[in-house]
């Protein structure tokens, strides 16, 4: 199902992205870089919500 690899990339890349938050360091000249991380976490996180409604919705057809 495409909505399940689409997923499941998308769970990866929120992995990579994770890592990458994780090691930028604290201080004024990162915050911009921080910011754009994390505005890419928050879209992520919302089209991964999508996919789960997409996964359930089609599991619960089957």
């Amino acid at each position: 199902m495409h909505a399940e690899n689409a997923l499941s990339e998308s769970e990866c890349a929120m992995s990579v992205l994770s890592m990458w938050i994780d090691s930028i360091p604290d201080g004024e000249e990162h915050r911009e870089e921080a910011c754009r991380v994390g505005a890419i976490m928050s879209l992520l996180h919302k089209s991964i919500g999508e996919l789960v409604k997409a996964r359930e919705a089609y599991s619960a057809k089957s």
